[in-house]
């Protein structure tokens, strides 16, 4: 009849999850047992179920280096692996197409000087009545045209990698250069190296890959139903690790196989510890101010199971209650639990084995 008692017990438990059952022992017998006890660690903010996320690179963090003018590759001053930084130089091209700019834009640099010196001329004569408007009208057209042609050239010299002060120096000291540096689009890290030196390429040819791995993204697969209560800018941990993240959206593409749908969190404090395809277990953070619904952490040998429930024993004047708990999140050997408690019981944490066997009739008086 006992055993069938405890059955029938058992059985109401796992219909309902917060019920709760009060075995009647006495300290000789939970010394028999060797029951040690400890204490509950409440949690002011709790942490629901673990869910998969994998690490992702944001798109927009991530550059490919090109050329802008075909030529051959004479230095390379970083590899796979290296950090660099925005605007550094990373490499040499040599290019004969570069010659060609700097020949045009010196010829575009003269023209558009001697249609001012025309102006110039031309505007005294003018005010001086000696020649027409029409005349000085065409003066000044030219002039016009001359200098919107040095400007075009003068970007195009830019866009084949020639900084400010090498045009500067170019139409300073008339000696043009067969070579180009070439620059790093962002800071970050090499991510992969396309070309090595001595190969010609093409304008365009991918020579480098960089990429900022800070921040990266987490893509968490979660039930449509927990995704639909998550709202941007919640929390999100990672206990292992130690991480916080932010949720910043949440994908409207349900995978229908499983019913998960995907959300995405931004971590930028400690991405240095994650790589990009690596999978994490995270936690959302959950607000815990209803007492009847309080979070705790507990060690991993508190928590027995029966089936799919799990249970703490919490000393009782009487003996001993079992006392369901839904399982939030699960550590290497500490679990965070939720619970119908105050936040003050004292927990067994040792001899939860005996204590299961008596509940379940197994053994005890």
């Amino acid at each position: 009849m006992k055993r069938m008692f405890f059955l029938i017990t058992s059985v109401c438990l796992s219909f309902n999850a917060w019920s709760i059952t009060v075995m009647p022992l006495s300290a000789a017998q939970l010394k028999q047992m060797q029951v040690q006890w400890g204490h509950l660690q409440a949690q002011s903010s709790g942490l629901s179920a673990s869910y998969p996320a994998e690490v992702v690179l944001p798109p927009t963090q991530t550059r490919v280096v090109t050329p802008p003018q075909g030529g051959l590759i004479t230095r390379l001053g970083v590899s796979v692996g290296d950090r660099v930084k925005q605007g550094q130089v990373i490499g040499q091209l040599s290019s004969p197409n570069l010659v060609a700019l700097q020949s045009n834009y010196l010829q575009s640099e003269t023209q558009a000087r001697l249609h001012e010196q025309a102006l110039k001329r031309d505007q005294e004569l003018f005010r001086d009545g000696i020649i027409s408007q029409r005349r000085m009208q065409e003066t000044q057209s030219a002039y016009e045209t001359s200098q919107a042609l040095m400007h075009e050239r003068q970007q195009t010299l830019k866009l084949a990698g020639m900084s400010d002060v090498h045009i500067r120096q170019l139409s300073q000291k008339r000696s043009m250069q067969n070579g180009m540096a070439i620059i790093a689009p962002i800071s970050g890290q090499i991510m992969e190296q396309q070309q090595q030196v001595g190969a010609r390429v093409d304008m365009a040819m991918p020579i480098y890959t960089i990429s900022n791995p800070s921040p990266l993204w987490l893509m968490i697969q979660m039930p449509i139903k927990q995704a639909q209560q998550v709202s941007p800018g919640a929390t999100v941990r990672l206990p292992k690790l130690g991480l916080t993240a932010r949720v910043d959206t949440v994908l409207r593409q349900l995978n229908k196989n499983n019913q998960t749908t995907q959300v995405r969190a931004a971590i930028t404090q400690g991405a240095e510890q994650l790589s990009v395809g690596q999978i994490v277990d995270v936690a959302l953070v959950e607000n815990t101010t209803q007492e009847s619904h309080a979070s705790f952490a507990v060690p991993r040998s508190a928590v027995a199971r029966q089936g799919e429930q799990a249970m703490i024993f919490v000393q009782h004047a009487q003996g001993v209650t079992v006392t369901p708990v839904k399982i939030l999140l699960e550590q290497d050997q500490q679990l965070t639990i939720q619970a119908g408690l105050q936040g003050n019981e004292t927990i067994a944490v040792q001899g939860v084995a005996a204590l299961k066997g008596h509940w379940l009739g197994l053994g005890g008086e």
